[in-house]
């Protein structure tokens, strides 16, 4: 009996050792951990657009804050069990602060998603792109002073059942990373966002709430164990990495001339300081409608072979069919390169997030005064653009979600999102409500999405129309959503220029993100391109009489924002690459990019560039700078 009794009793003294006892210098080390990871939260959740009354968020954030201070208590005790002496572990909390305040930048300043870009989202600006010289003094100081104060804390913990009380804080780490891996954290389907959005918001939540040490130490310092522990999340992986538009092979410059020779070689227009100003009276509203995957050939009037009459009201209108840029060709797609080329005027989309949209339109057009803001029928958590497209210049995102909150709109939002009928009625409620503000308003609708296009029209009614009487039922959807649509666009012109918003301050732009892909129901159109990147519509209207210029000339989507800005009036960026479409002096040519091999375009011939394999030094030299982004002194 007094045997089993000291038995019980061993066992309860050796777990009675392994609690943490009273200690003022783990107190404060874990109350520190926890405070500055709430400011991490805090940051993230900003960017994110996290909602705390979300039980999923609340729930997530409070396993990282305790997992965090277990593991980092964890750590501390282990480095000290095992070395035997205070600076190791003081080393560790330095690095640990240090790691974690650059995190806060760098969600604060930019959009990390993964950390194997953790250093390369900071050095084409350097540090002092986030910090002025005395706050890197200050912040230095700082660590130092952080280590010193570990140091002498740590020094103070006792080396006496160190080891029972670092296995204490170990099985806390492991018990919530198992807790974790179940999925309670995670959302099932939310009736707000669709299928793939709600993994999207997991894929995000799951990020911010990564252990940031692990998470550094597995991306970029064993990337090896980082592909493996990324095989264990394969549904985080689906939503970030196969979305994620980044290259290994960029960096930025504020010297053109150091390019000369290659842009002279290739007849670039980068470097170029002036635009035309063309512009009559200058304008205080732009307002850019991107259609979804519009080819010019799924168009009538510009492909014969469709033998049907529809879309007349706008693009194939006698009004604006001899004013529409027909050879204006796709540089990136899908949605997200598409949009990112537009803005940019950069055909090298995979550079422009690590390097924050240096040159972006909607960035450009706020130095000018305007306030951009992106308005869509889907989700804006869609392949993080509502962290991309802030980054691009866009400080306000209005998306899916933000229309759900109206009940009335809810019957309107499935499959895609809202309703493009409905999206440009908002539209207009938000430009009447900031009428007496300069605004850039990009417009994205997605009810001529492909394959099939929008079907089911819930609650809306359209005029009866024969045109398309003898298409093909296998086509028939998509090329009647192109027609609905056409007349949605007509609708909305209408409806701002009964609101007194249409006037000669307000420039339409319509166009679209990139020409249809091919696939099972575009293949069967008679006339379309078989390849990702064709034509597109390019439309400018206002009431302001445009230059006149050849509407047919080559072009592309770089083209673009140089135009518009030529219209508006201001200073081009030296990292465009586009000209605009209204100068005589413009090179009629196209580029594109798509899966690894870059197209040069002009009227005598077609380049293809292997962006990894280039044949020789003139083309490696071009790749060069197409990896670059020039910045202004």
């Amino acid at each position: 009996m007094e045997e089993r009794v000291s038995k019980k009793q061993k066992a309860a003294a050796f777990f009675r050792e392994m609690l943490p006892k009273r200690n003022a210098v783990i107190t404060a080390l874990l109350i520190a951990t926890v405070v500055i990871n709430i400011v991490f939260l805090g940051v993230a959740s900003y960017k994110n657009e996290f909602l705390f009354d979300d039980v999923h968020i609340f729930l997530s954030f409070g396993e990282k804050l305790l997992f965090d201070a277990a593991f980092f208590i964890f750590a501390v005790l282990a480095l000290k069990a095992v070395f035997r002496t205070p600076v190791v572990s003081a080393l560790f909390v330095m690095l640990y602060f240090c790691l974690t305040i650059g995190n806060i930048c760098l969600y604060y300043f930019g959009n990390t998603l993964i950390e194997a870009h953790y250093f390369d989202l900071i050095t084409p600006y350097s540090i002092t792109g986030f910090f002025p010289i005395w706050g890197l003094v200050l912040i230095f100081l700082l660590l130092i002073a952080v280590f010193r104060f570990a140091y002498l804390g740590i020094k103070k913990i006792p080396l006496e059942h160190i080891f029972r009380r670092t296995v204490f804080w170990l099985v806390i780490c492991l018990v919530l990373s198992l807790v974790n891996s179940t999925g309670l954290f995670q959302r099932s389907h939310d009736e707000k966002y669709d299928r793939v959005i709600t993994g999207f918001r997991n894929a995000q939540i799951i990020y911010v709430c990564q252990n940031q040490w692990i998470g550094f130490l597995s991306d970029v310092i064993f990337p090896s164990f980082g592909r493996i522990r990324s095989k264990l999340s394969p549904s985080v992986e689906k939503f970030v990495n196969d979305y994620n538009l980044l290259s290994e092979d960029f960096k930025t410059s504020e010297n053109v001339a150091d390019y000369e020779k290659t842009i002279s070689e290739w007849k670039l227009d980068v470097g170029r300081k002036e635009l035309p100003a063309v512009g009559e009276k200058g304008y205080r509203r732009i307002i850019y409608v991107f259609t979804e995957s519009l080819s010019l050939a799924a168009l009538p009037c510009y492909n014969r072979e469709l033998k049907a009459e529809f879309a007349d009201r706008i693009f194939c209108s006698k009004e604006y069919f001899d004013i529409t840029f027909s050879n204006l060709f796709t540089v990136g797609a899908p949605t997200l390169q598409g949009l990112t080329v537009t803005f940019n005027s950069h055909p090298n989309f995979n550079i422009q997030e690590q390097t924050g949209h240096i040159n972006s339109l909607p960035k450009v057009l706020q130095k000018e005064g305007f306030r951009p803001v992106f308005i869509r029928s889907a989700s804006k958590y869609f392949a993080n653009e509502n962290l991309i497209f802030k980054n691009m210049g866009f400080p306000e995102i209005i998306g899916r979600e933000d229309f759900y909150e109206d009940e009335k709109l809810r019957p309107y939002i499935y499959g895609w999102g809202l309703e493009d009928r409905l999206l440009y009625d908002k539209v207009v409620e938000y430009i009447k409500k900031n009428s007496g503000e300069k605004l850039f308003v990009a417009v994205l609708g997605t009810d001529s999405h492909p394959p099939h296009g929008q079907i089911k029209y819930k609650g809306l009614t359209y005029p009866k129309r024969d045109g398309l009487k003898s298409v093909d039922k296998k086509i028939y959807n998509w090329l009647n959503s192109i027609d609905r649509m056409d007349y949605d666009i007509s609708e909305f012109i209408k409806k701002l220029d009964k609101e007194g918003l249409f006037d000669e301050s307000t420039l339409i732009v319509i166009s679209s993100d990139h020409s249809c892909p091919l696939n099972n129901v575009s293949q069967r159109i008679k006339g379309h391109p078989r390849k990702n990147l064709a034509q597109i519509p390019l439309l400018f209207i206002t009431k302001q009489t445009l230059p006149e210029t050849d509407y047919s000339g080559l072009a592309s989507q770089i083209d673009i924002a140089p135009t518009i800005l030529s219209l508006v009036g201001g200073r081009r960026p030296v990292g465009w690459w586009g000209a605009s479409l209204f100068d005589p002096d413009r090179r009629k040519r196209s580029i594109g990019f798509d899966k690894g091999f870059i197209y040069l375009t002009d009227l005598e011939k077609t380049v293809t560039i292997n962006l990894k394999k280039p044949e020789n030094e003139k083309e490696q030299e071009f790749i060069d700078l197409f990896n670059t982004v020039f910045k202004e002194k």
